[in-house]
């Protein structure tokens, strides 16, 4: 669980808090993984990421925290995996990839008693893709911002960025998340947690993709300062680009370092 009164928060409880909070000081792997279904001819896409942390504690108030995101896609035609960008994917068959890497950059303050805390910074993409056919933004560069909170037993925030990148990528994302945390076998939570999507370049009618839904999930508090989190996940898309997926499972298995 999570506490309003964070001095009351035993070893599971914080290990819960450093799992939800995409500003806590952790150094961690984290994935984010999804499996995309209902395309206009039937395809699944396979969207896995794989996110090392790193938090930077300084003397100059602020923590800096750094993160990869490593994107490793199977794609078929027509098949809608979680990409950023308008050009249409293809193929005849599965194409296995790594995709552009992300690097992001968060500066947070150190700043005491406040309910929220929040962190800005940039991200930069690379073209790092094995195949054209698994390529996201190429080259770019963007910015994001995150607040976040605990209120009792609540958990909320939210990621917004911006990304610009090459043949006219231009992409806004709001990734709400919000959980309830829960003494549900041992300690628990359900709730929120995936991105909505803007693409600026795309066509008329084809430009949001919004993932309605439920993520639930628990956290594993173990000897030495380590934790393990897992979460399951599954949403309909109340929008997407034309011939593309109307569901999505997801998944995620988190390795949290002293």
């Amino acid at each position: 669980m999570a506490p309003a009164d964070a001095d009351d928060c035993d070893e599971a409880c914080q290990a819960a808090r450093k799992a939800q909070d995409p500003l806590a000081d952790v150094r961690a792997i984290m994935t984010d993984n999804t499996v995309s279904f209902g395309t206009a001819d039937e395809q699944t896409g396979y969207g896995f990421q794989i996110q090392p942390v790193y938090s930077i504690p300084t003397d100059l108030g602020f923590n800096f925290i750094a993160r990869g995101i490593v994107p490793i896609t199977g794609v078929h035609e027509g098949a809608a995996f979680p990409k950023l960008g308008p050009n249409q994917i293809g193929g005849t068959n599965y194409t296995w990839g790594i995709s552009d890497i992300m690097l992001q950059g968060f500066v947070v303050p150190q700043l005491e008693n406040l309910p929220i805390k929040f962190g800005v910074g940039p991200q930069v993409s690379l073209r790092s893709r094995t195949d054209d056919v698994v390529g996201g933004p190429g080259w770019g560069a963007g910015a994001a911002a995150v607040a976040f909170g605990f209120a009792g037993d609540l958990s909320y925030g939210a990621i917004f960025g911006h990304h610009w990148g090459e043949d006219s990528f231009s992409l806004s994302t709001i990734q709400p998340i919000v959980f309830y945390n829960t003494d549900l076998l041992g300690g628990s939570y359900f709730g929120y947690n995936n991105s909505i999507t803007y693409d600026w370049s795309g066509k008329a009618g084809d430009r949001w993709q919004v993932p309605v839904g439920l993520t639930v999930g628990k956290t594993f508090a173990l000897d030495g300062g380590y934790a393990v989190d897992v979460n399951l996940g599954g949403y309909a898309l109340a929008a997407h680009p034309n011939g593309g997926a109307d569901a999505q499972f997801k998944f995620g298995v988190s390795v949290f370092f002293p």
